[in-house]
């Protein structure tokens, strides 16, 4: 498929593809208000907690995440505010208002929280997104959207039970190939995220049901599909 209809390496992306000009990376993460929202972010923010090589600074409606070595990398996240009064919708458009304004493109997007969210988070995400990761349970069932919003798209979704013992290893493992300037090779760094969570029964049970990019064959179908008719 990728030689008859010129559908872009589903195995590797190039660090080059998702950094800027000046060799930066930056990454989107949405998060929401409600219980699990919260217990999301604070599995999320123990990947810097204490780590020296991220600077993590707070403003009132997210967090901005900077790596100290390596390459230039930025996490922006916003902060899982109270969803009863929309103040967690409110600080996703904030941000996004602010990525806009400053022309800051983030390629890595990550969804975090319920299914029932990720439409939210899709609405929200900009063409810029290169890399995506839908930390939500059923995520696969949401291909076609995300490549709506970037066509060339490099999905990482799961069928069944989206969990932060199984997101956590996944970001960190992308997070630091990324930080040290490595194209993102999707085999290899599948099998360090296997070996990494087989301690964890149950994150190596779930993991079974995440599809990582170069076995997606259901965003490859989309792509091809698209490339032959011109039709989403």
């Amino acid at each position: 498929l990728s030689a008859l209809l010129g559908i872009p390496p589903v195995y590797k992306v190039d660090f080059n593809s998702i950094a800027d000009s000046n060799g930066a990376v930056v990454q989107h993460v949405f998060f929401y208000g409600d219980e699990d929202g919260v217990t999301s972010y604070k599995s999320f923010m123990s990947l810097f907690n204490g780590k020296p090589e991220w600077k993590i600074t707070k403003s009132a409606e997210w967090v901005k995440i900077t790596s100290t070595s390596g390459k230039p990398y930025t996490i922006y996240a916003n902060l899982p505010l109270d969803y009863k009064q929309d103040l967690d919708q409110q600080a996703q458009q904030h941000l996004v208002e602010y990525l806009v304004k400053n022309k800051i493109n983030p390629t890595v997007v990550v969804h975090r929280g319920h299914s029932y969210h990720l439409k939210y988070t899709i609405q929200q995400m900009l063409p810029s997104s290169r890399i995506v990761m839908l930390g939500s349970c059923g995520g696969y069932q949401n291909l076609s959207k995300i490549l709506h919003v970037n066509e060339d798209a490099h999905i990482i979704s799961t069928k069944q039970v989206g969990s932060f013992s199984v997101n956590e290893p996944i970001l960190r493992a992308l997070n630091e190939t990324i930080r040290n300037g490595k194209n993102v090779e999707w085999i290899p760094l599948w099998q360090q995220i296997s070996t990494s969570v087989k301690g964890d029964a149950r994150a190596s049970e779930l993991l079974k049901d995440y599809v990582p990019p170069h076995k997606n064959l259901g965003a490859i179908f989309i792509k091809a599909y698209v490339k032959a008719t011109g039709e989403m």
